[in-house]
């Protein structure tokens, strides 16, 4: 496969590909959305995978962005929905918005984030992936950018000649 990964055909990379941290946002993402709102079981491993992770003050700011962009839990028992090794949307839109924020492109993830929330709500998400960007920058950690052709062209900042 290219080392390049397009946002439009996320559905074609694989968990494999990613960096370490980048896996830890798409196992916490996977684990979150197919937790029942009553399993304890997952709200400790979740805590504690944070906590592991030197991320537990961003945890707080993950689950706002959850609630806001998977207002529902998939109908499949984490131990199913983890064995899947392909992205889905909202994994890579997600993954693409982080390493936006890290590289200081705003437009860029809010435009992306409004791909997979209202645009309403995709303010509140921004600001809540915001936190938890931070927090993967302060444990050393760095998300990659996305190739997406016409999210780049419309934000792109013009070159000094």
């Amino acid at each position: 496969m290219s080392n390049i990964r397009r946002l439009r055909d996320c559905q074609q990379v694989s968990v494999c590909d990613l960096t370490g941290i980048e896996r830890f946002v798409v196992w916490a993402i996977r684990w979150r959305a197919s937790a029942d709102a009553t399993d304890s079981f997952a709200d400790t491993c979740l805590q504690d995978s944070f906590e592991q992770a030197g991320l537990q003050a961003a945890q707080p700011a993950f689950e706002g962005f959850m609630q806001i962009a998977c207002s529902s839990r998939v109908d499949c028992p984490a131990w199913q929905r983890l064995g899947c090794w392909r992205l889905n949307p909202l994994e890579a839109h997600a993954l693409h918005a982080i390493a936006c924020l890290q590289s200081g492109l705003l437009g860029e993830a809010w435009t992306t984030l409004a791909r997979i929330c209202s645009t309403c709500n995709a303010g509140r998400a921004l600001q809540y992936l915001e936190i938890l960007a931070d927090g993967i920058e302060q444990v050393g950690g760095k998300v990659e950018r996305w190739h997406t052709t016409e999210i780049t062209a419309r934000y792109a900042l013009p070159v000094a000649t």
